[in-house]
């Protein structure tokens, strides 16, 4: 079993771990459109996602990253496989060298700001591109994005072996057939 403590960490600045960092746009709330696209802004529930709206203008769209809240649930911080539209509340954080499992792994570092912000002091594009996190790093001190994805898998598959062993079913998750 992979543990945190095996490894060697470094601090990364939040700008180079994500090469694509973008703020929302502002939608007033008189301007949703009803819809089905995901409206994410600084909610700390049902992942950020406040509303479902149709609007297709003056909106800023985004998939497979990371939303980071500056203001209301300042710090929260959640992953989106999906395509949304996000308000001026949140921040987008993007990487190619990411995928799902690794943006989770890198979520939880990245909510430790909540800690160190608060609703009188928001998260700005100044602080952001300031802002440090301390990640798993390999042989060469770089991120070790593989024991990140390796670490969330052996994660995802204890909670669904508790979950087949509390109801005795078998569930399909993540790709995979479990079964007991």
């Amino acid at each position: 079993m992979l543990e945190l403590h095996d490894r060697e960490w470094n601090e990364f600045y939040l700008r180079d771990i994500f090469p694509d960092i973008q703020r929302g746009k502002r939608l007033k709330n008189a301007d949703h459109i009803q819809g089905k696209t995901p409206y994410v802004s600084s909610s700390a529930i049902n992942n950020g996602v406040d509303a479902f709206i149709g609007n297709d203008d003056k909106v800023r769209k985004y998939k497979e990253c990371l939303t980071l809240a500056n203001s209301g649930s300042v710090g929260k911080t959640f992953y989106h496989s999906y395509e949304f539209i996000a308000s001026d509340h949140v921040t987008s954080l993007k990487s190619d060298r990411l995928n799902k499992y690794s943006y989770l792994f890198i979520a939880t570092i990245v909510q430790r700001l909540e800690e160190k912000y608060s609703f009188n002091r928001e998260i700005n594009d100044v602080r952001i591109n300031k802002e440090k996190i301390v990640l798993p790093v390999d042989e060469s001190g770089t991120p070790d994005y593989d024991f990140m994805e390796q670490y969330i898998k052996e994660r995802e598959q204890q909670i669904v072996q508790k979950y087949i062993e509390y109801t005795g079913k078998n569930i399909q998750f993540g790709g995979g057939d479990f079964r007991r």
